[in-house]
């Protein structure tokens, strides 16, 4: 998952938004099976990554699943901790 959320961020970096959209929808799916805060770390920032690229279309369809699984996979704070 790690190395797929730093592959997606790579693919954006290099303007590539079909295949950044395509691997992070690879590795949001594994949120539901992985618990991995470093990973987590990294779709947040490709999620930024792609906020400023809403024009695409890749990135429209994409980005609301993105942020919909990184709140639903937050880590819960719980009073007392």
């Amino acid at each position: 998952m790690f190395e797929g959320a730093w592959l997606a961020l790579g693919h954006s970096a290099h303007g590539d938004l079909e295949a950044a959209c395509e691997v992070g929808q690879i590795v949001t799916d594994r949120l539901d099976l992985v618990r991995s805060p470093r990973s987590a770390a990294l779709l947040h920032q490709l999620a930024a990554d792609l906020r400023r690229r809403q024009r695409n279309a890749h990135v429209r369809s994409f980005l609301p699943t993105l942020e919909h699984a990184l709140a639903e996979h937050a880590p819960s704070m719980s009073p007392g901790r």
